[in-house]
């Protein structure tokens, strides 16, 4: 019986000889296709692997001597506080002060929403350097629009050179808006939450306490706040009561703000915790 069927096979193949090449040839090159592939993947995840490792090595020397010492004491007070940026052009940080704000998120800087540029706020080193001199406690705020880890430890070192030598006392806030758009399209969300947890785990490295940024959408879709044990939440929702039903430790509760000494709109914020240097 096994001999017959093997006669009847070796008939069909002679039959239709080319028919049996054509695709013997293409499970053959199916097959070697398959192997390049996985091969050449496991390189590029191997080079991707020792890039970002050698990258890691480099600013951890780099970095090594900077950490903020102030010894900070948190303080659950509810407190009023605004955040800004170059958005607010020349503020009067004398006026804003006689004001009574209790602290300000200052942007340090942001990447490109359509490269990979990353750029200082152009007023940033003015608008710190006057909270500090004026007494304003300050925290900062990054935006990102970083797609892979390297790019997020380049931001996350990048903005510990910038406020290295100011006097920042509330959280460093890593800041992320553009899921699923322009550069960061494809990026998955498991990467953007790894991202994040890399930024803030860096910077708390060198002494700063960490926030994560959000709005009501990014937490319902994007965040698992799992990964964030440790860290505080700055959620923005422009409305008189809030809807989440989660905790947060800061609330960005409009953009339309008004205050002396900034002309135009400036977000209002009203934190949960307050923040005071006890080894000044």
């Amino acid at each position: 019986m096994q001999y017959s069927y093997f006669d009847s096979f070796k008939n069909f193949a002679l039959q239709r000889r080319r028919e049996v090449v054509f695709v013997l040839s293409l499970l053959i090159i199916s097959v070697l296709l398959y192997v390049f592939q996985d091969g050449y993947a496991s390189r590029l995840k191997n080079e991707e692997f020792n890039e970002i490792q050698g990258f890691l090595l480099e600013i951890r020397e780099k970095d090594k001597d900077i950490y903020n010492k102030l010894e900070v004491e948190e303080v659950e007070k509810v407190v009023k506080g605004i955040d800004v940026s170059s958005w607010q052009g020349d503020i009067n940080w004398d006026k804003v002060k006689n004001t009574g704000i209790d602290f300000v998120m200052i942007r340090c800087g942001f990447r490109n929403l359509s490269n990979d540029e990353i750029h200082e706020d152009n007023k940033f080193a003015y608008n710190i350097k006057e909270a500090n001199r004026v007494g304003i406690p300050v925290g900062i705020y990054f935006y990102s629009t970083a797609i892979n880890e390297k790019e997020v430890l380049e931001e996350a070192t990048f903005v510990l050179n910038l406020i290295k030598d100011y006097e920042v006392i509330y959280p460093v806030v890593y800041d992320f808006e553009l899921f699923n758009q322009k550069r960061t399209k494809g990026v998955n969300i498991k990467r953007i939450n790894d991202n994040a947890v890399k930024f803030l785990d860096y910077l708390r490295a060198h002494g700063y306490r960490g926030m994560l940024y959000s709005n009501l959408n990014a937490l319902n879709n994007y965040w698992n706040l799992d990964l964030f044990e440790g860290y505080k939440l700055w959620y923005a929702q422009y409305i008189d009561k809030v809807t989440y039903d989660g905790k947060y430790d800061m609330w960005q509760y409009t953009d339309k703000g008004r205050i002396d000494g900034i002309k135009g709109y400036v977000d209002l914020n009203e934190s949960y915790y307050d923040y005071v240097v006890v080894n000044d």
